[in-house]
């Protein structure tokens, strides 16, 4: 062993010129991205002015001004669609049945095709 400055350390896992040329070759990558980004992205170098708003499309939803009243005003819907009877077709004679009667209903009659305890 080879002593160098009051310490010592083991030259048979990695030489130092291997270092070296790691730290030039990442001190080279560093240098020259940035360099060459703008050839690869040319987009890149016109700025937007961060005041500009973003365009909204005609299609895109409105913002919510009270999420949590939006949802329980939905919840509520929901509730008295699962909860109530209704029309869903009066010409077709086609009604809207509560989730609960309809699971009574489906266990009397049972489904076409599908085999009884």
């Amino acid at each position: 062993m080879v002593q160098t400055s009051g310490f010592d350390f083991e030259r048979s896992d990695i030489a130092i010129n291997a270092i070296v040329w790691i730290g030039v070759g990442l001190g080279a990558f560093v240098l020259i991205v940035p360099l060459v980004m703008p050839l690869i992205f040319p987009q890149s170098l016109h700025h937007a002015s961060p005041t500009a708003r973003p365009a909204l499309s005609s299609n895109a939803p409105p913002l919510e001004i009270a999420p949590s009243d939006e949802l329980a005003r939905v919840r509520r819907e929901d509730a008295e669609m699962t909860d109530t009877y209704g029309w869903v077709d009066r010409d077709r004679g086609i009604v809207r049945v509560p989730v609960k009667r309809a699971t009574e209903m489906l266990l009397r009659k049972g489904l076409p095709g599908w085999p009884t305890p």
